[in-house]
């Protein structure tokens, strides 16, 4: 374009005489002219390309729509055949497993109809092996004055009055020899009632069972033959008997050690409250919170509460650590409510506390002034504790249940307690240690599973949680059984507060002198 613009203008000038600029200006135009047409052909030309490839992708597009259009219609098509097509399939199973639900049912029904009769017959005494009475040879006389005491026909016993006559040359004396030829007979109450102890799993003290306190009647008075010399026999006189004592063990010896340490943490204030939580299964969202008192001695050492609970329990210190830790709770409870956090708080008590005169009057009076924490305080018992309380303890725990507070019994290895009666007097939680409810440990469950035993708390209004949960294995079988709560060191550690959240110290008053 620029070679046909020159050769323009030199015609101009040469041909036509035309003057130089003007040439050169019409040159100019003629180029730019030129140019103008160029780039609206190219644009045109990039148009039409444009416009090609949107057309074809209206085309595939379209193509696409209707690949949609089939792909809707067949899962449409789906949707409704495959519930129809389920069903059919599926309802012969359930019918199969409803078929072999009823005769499990039946077959346990029949177990337990068997278990009771042998439980029934265990409970039952066998009757003692009757010794042979001792016989003399043939060819031997029986001493002068002896009389043959009749065989006993088993199972009637001979009357407790009636005793076969001594010999005449019997001695009292235990070393006294046996007439020639008399063959004496094994002592039942050793080698016989002992191997039929194990024979029909009685156990039963046989250590007090002696030939001569043995024989009683009904109104619990015993008969004792005396003999005199000569062969003569008294008239036995009826004898009240003594009650046999019952061995009571000795508490334990003192750790005098122990208790110095204990009273030094409380009085220097070396307890410390640890927390662990409570979560959800599968979630392992936290729910809950436990609080722990733990101590510390004058090295820094942490000291566990199964080493000083038994000791400060004996030396009447177990009052003022409860006070100290429901204190330390409730100031627990005010930062987690102040923080929106609806967690409750499980606050472990002794029972001893319950009946302490000079302690839990002031306890009583503290959650009283702090009763608008009832729903997220719950105070905790162990199950030996709770099956060992007495009126006194039950009356104070109906105190804390009219002001609105709930409980909860841990340690739980006696699934036959009655939990119905317990969630009538305040009881909401269970805690079961997870190796029990998945076999791996056994507990005293009776007919009752231990699968089966979060759905039994649940009908009595209670709520279960698996504790003592250390490993993932753990946690897949609690997945089988549906257990929805669990505490244990997988999840997280007891771990103690920090010090800001623990501002202050319990109010003295009479709690603070009820362990003395």
């Amino acid at each position: 374009m620029a070679v046909i613009a020159l050769s323009s203008a030199i015609v101009l000038i040469f041909q036509f005489g035309r003057p130089f600029g003007e040439a050169i200006s019409l040159s100019l135009a003629l180029m730019c002219t030129m140019i103008l047409i160029h780039l609206l052909i190219i644009r045109a030309r990039d148009r039409g390309a444009v416009s090609e490839a949107v057309e074809r992708l209206e085309e595939r597009m379209t193509d696409i729509d209707e690949d949609v259009g089939n792909l809707e219609g067949r899962l449409t098509g789906m949707e409704h055949t495959m519930p129809r097509r389920a069903r059919e399939e599926i309802d012969p199973l359930f019918a199969e497993v409803e078929v072999l639900g009823t005769l499990v049912k039946q077959m346990a029904e029949a177990m337990s109809d068997l278990e009771t009769k042998v439980e029934d017959q265990q409970s039952i005494a066998p009757p003692p092996h009757m010794q042979s009475l001792p016989r003399y040879p043939h060819n031997a006389q029986p001493p002068q004055g002896y009389v043959p005491a009749p065989e006993p026909q088993y199972p009637s016993a001979p009357p407790l009055g009636a005793m076969p006559a001594a010999p005449e040359n019997y001695q009292p004396h235990s070393g006294a020899p046996a007439p020639q030829g008399y063959a004496e007979a094994p002592d039942p109450h050793h080698g016989g009632m002992s191997e039929l102890d194990r024979k029909y799993g009685i156990h039963a003290d046989r250590g007090a069972d002696r030939p001569e306190t043995a024989l009683g009647d009904m109104n619990g008075h015993a008969h004792e033959q005396r003999f005199e010399g000569g062969g003569q026999t008294a008239a036995s006189e009826p004898i009240r008997s003594e009650p046999t004592p019952v061995s009571t063990p000795a508490p334990p010896a003192p750790n005098h050690a122990m208790r110095e340490l204990i009273t030094s943490a409380l009085n220097s204030n070396r307890v410390e409250l640890h927390l662990q939580p409570i979560v959800t299964l599968p979630q392992r969202q936290v729910k809950y919170y436990e609080a722990y008192t733990r101590l510390r001695d004058t090295s820094g050492n942490l000291i566990e509460a199964s080493a000083f609970l038994p000791e400060a329990i004996q030396s009447r210190q177990i009052a003022r650590i409860d006070n100290l830790l429901l204190f330390r709770s409730v100031q627990v409870i005010r930062r987690l409510t102040s923080r929106s956090r609806n967690a409750i708080l499980f606050c472990n008590i002794s029972s001893v506390s319950l009946v302490d005169e000079t302690f839990f009057p002031g306890f009583l009076e503290f959650v009283k002034a702090n009763q608008n924490f009832c729903d997220v305080l719950v105070f905790e018992f162990s199950q030996p504790d709770v099956a060992a309380m007495g009126a006194a303890e039950l009356e104070s725990l109906s105190a804390l249940y009219d002001l609105g507070f709930r409980f909860s019994v841990d340690q739980i290895s006696d699934m036959k307690m009655d939990f119905n009666s317990l969630a009538g007097r305040g009881f909401k939680y269970g805690k079961l240690h997870a190796d029990y409810l998945i076999g791996r440990r056994e507990a005293i469950h009776g007919h009752i599973h231990p699968s089966d035993f979060g759905d039994l708390l649940h009908r009595y209004g209670m709520e279960l949680i698996t504790d003592h949960v250390e490993t993932e294995s753990q946690v897949l079988e609690l997945l089988d059984y549906d257990v929805k709560l669990a505490q244990g060191n997988l999840f997280s550690p007891p771990r103690p507060v920090r010090a800001e959240v623990l501002q202050g110290a319990p109010a003295p008053g009479p709690r603070r002198t009820a362990a003395g």
